[in-house]
């Protein structure tokens, strides 16, 4: 009988968090959605050849890009870096500190944790429906993303321009045309040149960095009783972790920084860097080193998922523990 109403209890806990959580995942849902779909729009708007000369002209700066400019040059590439861009991050960013930093300093605040933990529940079982909810929302707005991408690249059209036969005389950049007709205009949508399935370990990525960070934040949580302590500490962890790797990028001396750094292990855009407009090769490969002296690109989404899953567990434990301040 106490089993049966520990499972009432639980449902009635996720229906709580899913109305808390509601809100926001809507507002985010449709921001990552309509921006996945239009960045796949603007990668049409770039020709090829322009795009190329427009690289060449920020060659020196090729190092704080998270991608060698080559990988850019094929709309596989430039698609994939929708994965990289801010607006991207910052949601993610926005949906797990704001879950996270809830689940105990939030109640703390509002004066409500302790008639929730009056009810016949475990401290253990509450944080895991807190969690339970947060990891499915995220989940599902990395999916989002991705259909956003995938409805970009079905239904963006590009345009080709197929020039007569030509001959190039030796020793000159001259071409001289075999015959007198004008360049052929063809039209074709980018799903003849990019695969969607091909960001299938972009999302994964993407998810993984959020799990951590939900984690991360859920860990705060139960430490303090203060939602907005909780959320300056996270803040204050990822600007500093995020000033680390780009100091680590821009001087070859402090390189090492990068090794300390978790944004070293989001890495969705290596995974689509070596897919080239028809090539074949698998971003979920185990064995393929994304450089010659680092790991396979999963090394680093698995390895965020185990920071995550640590920071939970160590959430967990000090929940378990600690005596719970009386409201104020």
């Amino acid at each position: 009988m106490i089993a049966i109403r520990d499972i009432g209890i639980d449902r009635m806990m996720i229906r709580k968090f899913i109305g808390q959580s509601s809100l926001l995942f809507i507002f985010l849902a449709i921001a990552l959605f309509a921006f996945g779909w239009v960045r796949v729009w603007v990668v049409k708007l770039l020709d090829m050849e322009k795009f190329q000369a427009i690289l060449e002209q920020f060659r020196e700066y090729e190092r704080f890009a998270p991608v060698e400019f080559e990988a850019l040059l094929s709309y596989s590439g430039r698609v994939g870096m929708t994965f990289d861009e801010p607006i991207v991050i910052l949601c993610t960013v926005i949906w797990c500190i704001s879950r996270g930093s809830d689940v105990v300093s939030g109640e703390l605040g509002r004066g409500t944790l302790e008639m929730l933990l009056s009810q016949p529940i475990s401290r253990t079982r509450y944080l895991l429906s807190h969690a339970l909810v947060s990891v499915a929302g995220l989940a599902l707005l990395c999916g989002i993303l991705w259909a956003g991408v995938t409805i970009g690249i079905q239904t963006t059209t590009l345009t080709e321009t197929i020039q007569p036969p030509s001959i190039n005389i030796p020793f000159t950049s001259i071409r001289v045309p075999l015959d007198a007709s004008e360049p052929v205009q063809r039209e074709f949508t980018m799903s003849e040149r990019v695969d969607s399935l091909t960001y299938s370990a972009s999302v994964f990525q993407l998810f993984c960095f959020g799990f951590f960070l939900l984690g991360l934040s859920t860990c705060f949580s139960s430490i303090d009783r203060y939602r907005w302590r909780t959320i300056g500490a996270v803040m204050t962890i990822y600007v500093l972790q995020l000033v680390m790797y780009g100091l680590g990028k821009a001087a070859e001396p402090l390189s090492w920084l990068q090794s300390y750094s978790f944004f070293n292990c989001y890495k969705p855009q290596r995974m689509t860097s070596l897919v080239r407009d028809g090539d074949l090769w698998s971003p979920w490969d185990w064995s393929t080193p994304i450089a010659p002296d680092a790991f396979p690109p999963l090394y680093y989404a698995l390895l965020l998922l185990a920071l995550g899953m640590l920071a939970y567990t160590i959430a967990i434990i000090r929940f378990d523990r600690r005596d719970l301040p009386a409201p104020l």
